[in-house]
């Protein structure tokens, strides 16, 4: 760990603050990744701080207590590093002119259209770089823009949060990206799979990560519900947690998916979806899917905090030189 101002390229003395920009009321992981690397990167010593509209701390998740600017009274300087959503399309904008430097932190390659808003790239927004939160989102950052220097960050899941705990028979959803597709999933189970019927459902909506950790572990199945993914991390979370996961990719889940780890549908089949989820039932109250669960726990574990900060530090200290 470094002490402030003793980077290897003397980096966070001499380079001034390195700001995460990030929206303000709604629940995404985007947000608590923002926070992570702020509260990470001021553990390693780097001058980093979380810019919001307003200085309010979200009460949605356990926010590490790191300082917070207003947007509207930050001053910017050219020793500061401005990071900037992929879909931030406003204060793309709005920083672009600004003396400080920039990167581009794409959690979700999906919304890169939305940030631009018909621009060909991020140049002509001074963007230096990417950081890239998986595998799925980094490949299509060096697809689509060959020229920028892309690094990964991966993802990580907290242990003490997400873990198994005593399981009832019931299924996990949260049905922010697909709430049609889960009503018709939940219908056709009830009609096509009848010996499913009474198993119950905990429909986490808007859910503090508290309680969506508390219901996940509780739960022996979660049904992934995820649509346009950068990677998915509801389904890595529910893996940890110790339920037999099954449902969409989102395509993002491609990194950490397989026919071992999971029930999971044929791309945006929903028929499949139902079928998946019955078998999974099926092997869960047979005594069958403790193979599949403990193979979701090993690919879980592989998203540490400790490879998250390795990877990240890694980044700003290669970016500050």
């Amino acid at each position: 760990m470094l002490s402030p101002g003793t980077s290897g390229v003397g980096g966070a003395q001499r380079m001034g603050r390195i700001l995460y920009y990030c929206e303000q009321g709604r629940i995404t992981g985007g947000i608590k990744v923002s926070y992570r690397h702020v509260d990470t990167l001021r553990r390693n010593g780097f001058d980093a701080a979380i810019v919001h509209k307003h200085v309010e701390r979200p009460d949605w998740f356990a926010a590490p207590d790191v300082p917070i600017l207003s947007a509207d009274e930050v001053v910017l300087s050219p020793r500061d590093v401005v990071v900037i959503g992929e879909d931030s399309r406003f204060t793309l904008r709005g920083v672009a002119n600004t003396p400080a430097r920039k990167v581009l932190l794409c959690q979700n390659h999906y919304y890169v259209a939305f940030g631009l808003h018909g621009a060909r790239d991020f140049s002509g927004f001074g963007i230096e770089a990417a950081l890239s939160t998986g595998d799925v989102v980094t490949a299509f950052l060096r697809r689509r823009f060959p020229g920028l220097p892309v690094a990964t960050a991966h993802l990580a899941i907290d242990p003490a949060l997400y873990r198994p705990r005593p399981k009832q028979l019931r299924i996990a959803a949260i049905p922010r990206k697909r709430p049609h597709e889960m009503e018709y999933i939940r219908d056709l189970l009830r009609a096509e799979h009848p010996e499913h019927a009474g198993v119950r459902w905990a429909i986490l909506k808007d859910a503090a990560e508290g309680l969506v950790a508390r219901v996940m572990g509780e739960s022996a199945v979660f049904l992934s519900l995820a649509r346009l993914e950068g990677i998915g991390l509801t389904g890595l979370e529910a893996m940890a947690s110790g339920c037999a996961v099954t449902g969409f990719l989102g395509d993002g889940g491609r990194e950490y998916a397989s026919a071992e780890n999971g029930w999971w549908a044929d791309g945006e089949d929903l028929d499949s979806a139902v079928r998946q989820l019955a078998a999974c039932l099926t092997a869960v109250r047979g005594g069958t899917a403790e193979t599949r669960i403990a193979a979701g726990r090993a690919t879980a574990a592989r998203y540490t905090l400790e490879r998250e900060e390795r990877e990240l530090v890694a980044f700003w200290r290669n970016f500050l030189t």
